[in-house]
């Protein structure tokens, strides 16, 4: 082999691969916050598109669902982000846990504001007045 050819296999093999196996490891652990929550991401989604086409299947737009492509983007780079800040920054304290959950909260409660919007009760309205005393 000469200095002037390029074999792309030997290169893909020997390079690529490996960089992919070790990218794809390191970030492992994150794969089950990225899971969780683009599971509710999609539910939102899907929640807030039957209720769109119940209603009126008219006022669907597409573009507008482009929002929950963006959403699960910004949530993977969040979780990606907190995990190398935790692994590198500050390993006492669980920031992957801690964003994730405020993520999937926040998931949660545009969740519980579409089934308002369907079935006119809240639980997290319920929940919040059980804890709080009353006066």
């Amino acid at each position: 082999m000469s200095f002037m050819q390029f074999d792309s296999q030997g290169f893909f093999s020997k390079w690529i691969v490996p960089f992919f196996v070790v990218i794809y490891t390191y970030f492992a652990p994150t794969a089950y916050w990225i899971g969780s929550i683009g599971f509710f991401i999609i539910a939102d989604f899907v929640l807030r598109t039957l209720l769109i086409l119940k209603s009126n299947p008219s006022d669907f737009v597409s573009s507008k669902a482009w929002r929950t492509v963006y959403k699960l983007g910004i949530g993977i780079v969040f979780i990606l982000v907190a995990y190398v800040s935790q692994r590198i920054f500050c390993p006492d304290v669980p920031l992957m846990k801690i964003l994730g959950s405020f993520l999937i909260l926040c998931e949660l409660k545009s969740i519980d504001e579409k089934a308002k919007e369907a079935t006119g009760y809240s639980l997290f309205t319920y929940v919040v007045d059980k804890l709080i005393p009353k006066r």
